[in-house]
């Protein structure tokens, strides 16, 4: 998937250090602020999670008072963010569910239509029928070859360099591994 100069060249990336920075920022504050009325914690989520202006507003306050109710939550599960999502705006966004999900329990894959895509070559259900089920396999088939990928060598070896890029983040493996993903575009 990426070779070990690839990821030396995305390591040097100006946006993954100021990507490093906002995620640090958020996952930081999150049990720090009720991130429900937290204007700021809200414009750096907007911004570095992309939820611009396809998403409304509206879906954004609703989206953080959910963040803020599973905040707590013990096992999270992507279907819960899933289906509670959903009922904002009647449509199955496994990419924002990936990321509430995420934030609460950070060993979560981020979905991301790009690097589902190109990295492990799933995309996004099309099914009409029993949609919430086919958004949850396919989040558990990518969650699944994504831990695959994480603990093979090559996995490791990018985990490894990250860590000797930016060491004592603090963050998970598998954010550290999406972060190369998602910034081999």
């Amino acid at each position: 998937m990426i070779d070990e100069q690839r990821a030396l060249e995305i390591l040097q990336k100006p946006e993954l250090k100021t990507g490093l920075r906002a995620y640090m920022y958020l996952m930081g504050r999150l049990h720090r602020t009720d991130v429900s009325a937290d204007r700021e914690f809200q414009t750096v989520f907007r911004s570095f999670y992309q939820m611009r202006r396809f998403y409304s507003d509206g879906f954004a306050a609703h989206y953080f008072r959910l963040l803020e109710q599973l905040k707590d939550v013990r096992e999270m599960r992507f279907v819960m963010a899933l289906e509670r999502i959903k009922h904002i705006r009647n449509t199955y966004e496994m990419s924002f569910s990936s990321k509430m999900a995420h934030t609460i329990d950070p060993r979560f894959p981020i979905w991301d239509r790009i690097v589902t895509k190109q990295h492990f070559g799933i995309s996004a259900p099309t099914a009409k029928r029993d949609r919430e089920a086919a958004c949850c396999k396919w989040y558990d088939a990518y969650r699944d070859q994504f831990s695959d990928y994480l603990a093979s060598d090559e996995g490791k070896l990018l985990v490894r360099l990250f860590d000797a890029q930016y060491p004592d983040t603090g963050i998970t493996d598998v954010k550290k591994l999406d972060f190369l993903l998602w910034l081999d575009r």
